[in-house]
């Protein structure tokens, strides 16, 4: 066999296994997702952010931080396999923080918050 055919299937080889390396790493994340609430139902546009309990740093990625929707509804995908911590806050309610999220392969932790609303005083009294 020519040596330039031995070549070519080594590159061809190459590529397909660099080919498959994303497919991989797909599968070496899960997700976190959960429901915001207050004593009135769910809260919408809340703040969730996913830091490493690792190193205390956001997780890279814009995965790491997302906004609740109209139904309170979070999602936090392509997260690292590992454990996390989530501060979220809305306005007009105390901050809550989970200190322990683990996150597996493949598979999406439910996590939801029930958040305390600060009271108003009227003004103009």
């Amino acid at each position: 066999m020519p040596a330039w055919i031995k070549y070519a299937l080594m590159a061809l080889v190459l590529l397909l296994l660099l080919g498959a390396y994303p497919l991989a790493m797909q599968f070496e994340t899960g997700s976190i997702q959960g429901v915001i609430t207050n004593d009135f139902g769910p809260v919408a546009k809340a703040s969730v952010e996913a830091h490493s309990v690792l190193t205390g740093a956001i997780m890279s990625g814009a995965s790491a931080r997302t906004a609740s929707d109209a139904a309170g509804v979070y999602r936090l995908d392509n997260l690292r396999v590992g454990r996390y911590s989530l501060w979220v806050e809305a306005a007009g309610h105390e901050a809550a923080w989970v200190p322990v999220v683990s996150v597996e392969r493949g598979k999406t932790t439910r996590q939801d918050v029930h958040l305390t609303r600060i009271p108003t005083i009227p003004t103009g009294l």
